[in-house]
């Protein structure tokens, strides 16, 4: 019996390079491996931001001023990463605008330091101020460019898991002595020490585990709002239990019941007020009807339950709020209308401030605390807002020009919200706005290192939820963009061994 015999098939030639303006779909082999260690160091700079004032506070407050710095190395080595795999966003006009600032305030620190003369100060102050003002900014369309649904589910996890014990160390700063070493830190040196804002003769602002309470003031506002985020998505998509989501539902607003801030509460009820909005603009009327009677049935019961559950906390809290508003009656409005001061506050530095400014850093919260003065002027204490800073730091056309870069920037991602909100039915575009969007337009922004690395990160964490929620649904075939208007489709389930180009092209995912 003959067997028959199998034709000749020459031995298959290696699949070519493909062409350099194909995008695969998909990211795959050594490309895939770099972005997901790009979010890992990125969650990374995120607990560093988090905890980086534990440890200046209770593992080495000796070291205090180098341990502020921790993030940046990382930083730096995330863009390095970008750059070396093609991470990149190609086609991000705020990201290139970005980048050509950063250049600008290197040569405009150079033409501040040829005027006002080389002293340690503005060496120091300088490279502080540039590092606030553009060192962090590329993150955002970064983060915005690589995070995926999964990277942003993992956020909004470790934060909710996080959020239960600092609710547990924000009680124990509140009950204890405003001199204990939960508050002031274990440094026996009193400069070493951090002296947090007194909300009465007894008790202090809890700051966490910050060093500061306007750190502490970031964290519990996205902290809310990845609650809210949650509660609001179908349980079937929700890859959170709901015990787990209301423990940390309760644990921030036992944050928010303690923390004696008003910017603090102001700052949640607004998270709340978008969440509302969802109602509005929203997709489904599922979401629409839960987008509108969660977040008020909450605020409600809050309402009800704080002075019943925190009385100490309740009466501290409206003591705070009462003489607050005694001091800002010369404010129209009040509270609010002190926020919508830092809109035209600026204005009146405007002919006041040098061409030049007084220098990069000369308007922050570090060039208070070491009185620097130029020409026997104070600068810090003429930077009573952001905006304000700006004319300080930069002089009034360079200035200027930061506040448009901030306005455009809001604009166009509300509008990417609303495109995502009204399209998709997912509510984490709308509600990681209602931080970022305040956080980028009035935050402190530029003068507070935890509002600097919260406001770009969360910044891109909003521009990633909103391109993650206007991708069409995932299918077997996914369509790679060609020029010339055609498309080369990319079949998902092919093996990557079968396209080896797909391991060397650098591009997105």
């Amino acid at each position: 019996m003959r067997t028959a015999r199998m034709p000749f098939r020459a031995p298959r030639a290696p699949l070519e390079a493909a062409p350099a303006h194909v995008t695969p779909a998909i990211a795959v082999g050594v490309n895939e491996l770099a972005r997901k260690r790009l979010v890992s160091v990125v969650l990374l700079i995120y607990l560093l931001a988090i905890f980086e004032g534990s440890i200046r506070k209770y593992v080495a407050p000796q070291f205090g001023q180098y341990i502020f710095f921790i993030r940046d190395p990382f930083l730096i080595y995330a863009y390095v990463l970008a750059t070396r795999f093609g991470l990149w966003p190609r086609h991000s006009g705020f990201l290139r605008l970005s980048v050509v600032m950063g250049i600008l305030g290197v040569l405009w620190l150079g033409l501040q330091t040829s005027v006002g003369g080389v002293s340690d100060t503005r060496a120091l102050l300088g490279v502080n101020g540039w590092r606030s003002y553009f060192l962090y900014v590329p993150l955002a369309f970064l983060v915005g460019e690589q995070f995926r649904a999964a990277d942003l589910t993992r956020f909004g996890k470790i934060t909710l898991w996080l959020v239960v014990p600092i609710a547990v160390l924000v009680a124990v700063q509140f009950f204890s002595p405003m001199n204990a070493p939960i508050n002031v830190g274990i440094a026996a040196d009193k400069e070493l020490q951090f002296k947090g804002l007194g909300l009465n003769a007894e008790r202090l602002r809890p700051s966490g585990p910050f060093t500061s309470t306007a750190g502490q003031q970031q964290f519990v506002a996205t902290a809310c709002a990845f609650v809210l985020a949650f509660l609001l998505v179908p349980a079937a998509r929700r890859r959170v239990s709901l015990l787990t989501l209301l423990v940390a539902a309760a644990a921030v607003l036992s944050c928010v019941a303690l923390s004696g801030s008003r910017g603090t509460l102001l700052q949640c009820l607004m998270t709340g007020l978008f969440a509302v909005s969802i109602g509005i603009v929203g997709r489904g009327a599922a979401l629409k009807a839960k987008a509108i009677v969660l977040p008020t049935t909450l605020v409600l019961l809050a309402a009800v339950l704080y002075p019943v559950l925190f009385p100490e906390g309740f009466s501290a809290f409206v003591n705070r709020w009462n003489s607050a508003a005694a001091a800002e009656t010369g404010f129209e409005g009040g509270v609010f209308g002190r926020a919508l001061y830092g809109f035209v506050d600026f204005i009146r530095l405007v002919d006041v401030v040098p061409a030049l400014g007084y220098g990069l850093g000369y308007g922050s919260n570090a060039s208070i605390l070491m009185r620097a003065t130029v020409d026997g002027v104070m600068p810090g204490q003429l930077a009573e807002t952001d905006f304000a800073r700006h004319m300080v730091d930069l002089g009034p056309l360079f200035g200027a020009g930061y506040i448009v870069f901030r306005a455009a920037l809001v604009v166009w991602l509300l509008r990417q919200v609303l495109s995502a909100t009204r399209r998709a039915s997912d509510p984490l575009p709308m509600m990681l706005f209602a931080y970022a969007g305040y956080t980028l337009l009035l935050g402190q922004i530029s003068g507070h290192g935890s509002i600097t690395v919260y406001g770009w990160l969360f910044a891109g964490l909003c521009i990633a939820a909103c391109r993650v929620a206007l991708q069409p649904a995932p299918s077997q075939w996914l369509a790679a963009a060609e020029p010339a208007g055609r498309q080369r489709w990319a079949r998902v389930s092919r093996p990557p061994q079968r396209r080896p180009w797909m391991a060397r092209t650098p591009g997105r995912p």
